[in-house]
């Protein structure tokens, strides 16, 4: 269960998790509190069978400004910033961001505004991200005089490939949303006041996917770059196994036979 939090406002609906990060004072930065809400949300929709998608937005026209820089300042103060100390924190972040982006249901990032940083790391591990005609994408490590961390050292280069990916790290430019587009960081731009209803509506339409054959997939797929062809149809042979025998397939073939709208028809949706 998530806990009440001033950082991320949490709510299901119809099946549907939203998350909107709601801290403007911080521009929705990794502060303590931001990171124990979106670990509970995580561990939410894990546990909650009824959730069939999760949509990470932000508000006030910003997604999420990375790192708590006011955080790192306070830690140099009291002599807290030290190796151990940064290297635990990176192990956990980790942790909770391996988990998003392998989680068994469909991740939407609309990011709304800025996502700098570690709110950029955050985006890319949604399995679409659509973007407002505000958004600016930002590998902004560099300005600080720190590597990129929260996962985009694995996920950006995968995404757009290694060169561009080394541009957009090694200079710290910021992209606007078209850009995103272009180089496949965002699926598609909306305008502003329509990007909460593209979400929902995205969420929707693949709401009424066979969970397991959504979930193998998925699992396959975020291992597509670790491994060979050979271990990737071993992966095929065993989740096909898993599909065809699933009651959802034996419903969906008798539905295809008999003429019965399917349960899940993305052009009929």
């Amino acid at each position: 269960m998530v806990e009440e939090s001033s950082a991320i406002t949490f709510k299901v609906e119809n099946g549907l998790a939203i998350a909107s990060m709601s801290q403007p004072k911080t521009r929705n930065a990794f502060t303590p509190d931001f990171l124990t809400s979106i670990e509970q949300i995580i561990g939410t929709c894990k546990e909650n069978k009824k959730i069939t998608a999760l949509i990470l937005t932000g508000t006030n026209g910003v997604f999420s400004a990375g790192g708590d820089i006011k955080g790192m300042v306070k830690r140099i103060e009291l002599g807290d910033q030290h190796p151990d100390y940064i290297r635990e924190r990176i192990y956990k972040l980790n942790e909770w961001l391996q988990q998003l982006r392998h989680l068994d249901i469909p991740v939407i990032a609309a990011v709304n505004g800025p996502a700098y940083g570690a709110g950029f790391g955050l985006a890319l591990c949604a399995d679409f991200i659509l973007a407002s005609e505000d958004a600016r994408f930002c590998a902004s490590f560099c300005r600080i005089g720190a590597i990129p961390d929260c996962g985009v050292l694995f996920t950006l280069p995968r995404m757009i490939g290694l060169q561009k990916a080394k541009e957009l790290m090694y200079t710290g430019r910021p992209i606007d949303a078209d850009e995103a587009k272009d180089l496949g960081i965002a699926m598609d731009v909306y305008p502003a006041n329509k990007l909460y209803n593209v979400a929902i509506a995205l969420a929707r339409r693949i709401q009424h996917v066979s969970p397991t054959a959504f979930t193998i997939t998925k699992r396959i797929t975020n291992q597509t770059f670790e491994n060979t062809a050979t271990s990737i149809v071993e992966m095929e042979a065993a989740g096909q196994a898993i599909c065809l025998t699933s009651n959802y397939h034996k419903d969906a073939v008798e539905r295809f036979v008999t003429k019965k709208p399917l349960r899940f028809n993305w052009e009929a949706t």
